[in-house]
């Protein structure tokens, strides 16, 4: 066998050559991968952005079609520590007033509960006060490269309005011919007690993080408009008792009853001769007392509400002159007002009522029976709302 020095291989200069060609590709590879997976993350962080803003803004929208007033609670922030920009709003419902803002504190520092680059939204039922550090709520957006700018536009200016991208007039805004209604008072004060108004404002935030930035125009969806309606309630019998009031207003049952305060018995002198020549000497009784009507009820807690109503009464009349005019005669107006009665306080409340009511002095027979027809209406209507059972 023989060999040859020529026979196949690699020499040491090629494969050197060959290392540092694959150890080349190798890193330009890997450094694609490294751009690629930082790309991939940037990405997704941008993402996060862009759904943060679209979440927002879809937030403030919805929220500006349930509020009855939007405003710049602080339209700025200036050099102190916590002043601020703060947008409020207002709106009420069955469950009563409710108040909420977005905020944010451009001097803050990173390390704090609200940073500078945040927006913070709270919420409460009474007015919330504009940079109030003591106050607490939600951070709903971070990373903003400047506070939370508010534009504010009075409605006579809105025909000229123009959209911030654009440059262009709005369209959906009133035209320069057509008068906007102004702010009106809502009768509720905002945390310095000035009023807050309703009305066609135009509230322009524009929020901006290193991602994106948003414009939104907001307009209170439920706003005064200049066209009034009077409305006129008539109020149930459970309501009239004292709904309008300080009093309670669970009562839903009503009793009566009688506080004798003290009775008479009088003869008079003024008799009449009978046919068989007998005497009938008139007599009577003189009564004083008071007819109660007590309204009561049952709270949520358990306890029981209370509202009494007390109605002096009397067949007594001080006005009338008894010497030339005895008692026991009709009154000019042929009732039996003032006169005496014939017989004492006798059998049940209520129809003791009955047959006093005749004789009560004048002024007094009209508010008992008010207030009678008002308790028979109250037990009829019972817990039902305040509605008679049949209507």
């Amino acid at each position: 066998m023989s060999s040859s020095k020529d026979e196949a291989g690699f020499s040491l200069v090629e494969t050197v050559i060959a290392t540092a060609l694959f150890a080349l590709v190798a890193l330009g590879a890997f450094e694609a991968v490294r751009q690629l997976a930082a790309a991939t993350r940037q990405l997704a962080a941008r993402h996060r952005g862009y759904v943060a803003l679209e979440r927002l803004t879809s937030q403030w929208r919805a929220e500006a079609r349930s509020a009855t007033a939007i405003w710049a609670g602080s339209p700025s922030a200036g050099g102190a520590h916590d002043d601020c920009v703060q947008v409020d709003f207002y709106a009420a419902d069955a469950a009563g007033p409710s108040f909420w803002s977005y905020r944010s504190f451009p001097n803050h520092g990173a390390a704090e509960s609200v940073p500078g680059d945040a927006l913070e939204r709270l919420a409460g039922r009474a007015p919330l006060a504009p940079c109030d550090p003591s106050l607490h709520g939600a951070i709903v957006l971070s990373g903003q490269t400047a506070p939370l700018a508010i534009t504010t536009t009075a409605p006579e200016r809105l025909a000229t309005h123009t959209d911030p991208y654009t440059a262009q007039p709005d369209s959906p805004f009133v035209a320069a011919s057509v008068p906007a209604t102004t702010p009106i008072p809502l009768g509720v004060l905002d945390a310095h007690g000035a009023d807050v108004r309703g009305g066609n404002t135009l509230v322009e935030l524009r929020v901006e993080t290193a991602d994106a930035a948003r414009t939104v125009d907001l307009v209170p969806g439920v706003f005064p408009n200049g066209f009034t309606e009077v409305l006129r309630y008539t109020c149930s019998a459970r309501c009239d008792v004292g709904h309008d009031t300080a009093a309670p207003k669970t009562l839903t049952t009503c009793a009566l009853t009688w506080n004798p305060g003290w009775s008479t018995r009088i003869a008079w002198s003024d008799y009449v001769t009978n046919a068989d020549g007998t005497l009938s000497f008139p007599s009577g009784w003189f009564v004083a007392g008071t007819f109660i009507f007590t309204y009561t009820g049952t709270r949520a807690d358990g306890g029981i509400d209370s509202l009494p109503k007390p109605y002096a009464a009397t067949n007594w009349d001080v006005a009338r002159d008894y010497a030339a005019f005895p008692p026991d005669r009709p009154a000019a107006d042929g009732s039996s007002a003032g006169s005496f009665a014939p017989w004492d306080m006798h059998g049940d409340p209520s129809s003791w009522l009955d047959a006093f009511a005749p004789y009560l002095a004048a002024g007094e027979a009209a508010p008992i029976a008010a207030e009678r027809a008002r308790c028979d209406a109250v037990r009829l209507q019972g817990t039902s709302g305040g509605f008679y059972a049949n209507g």
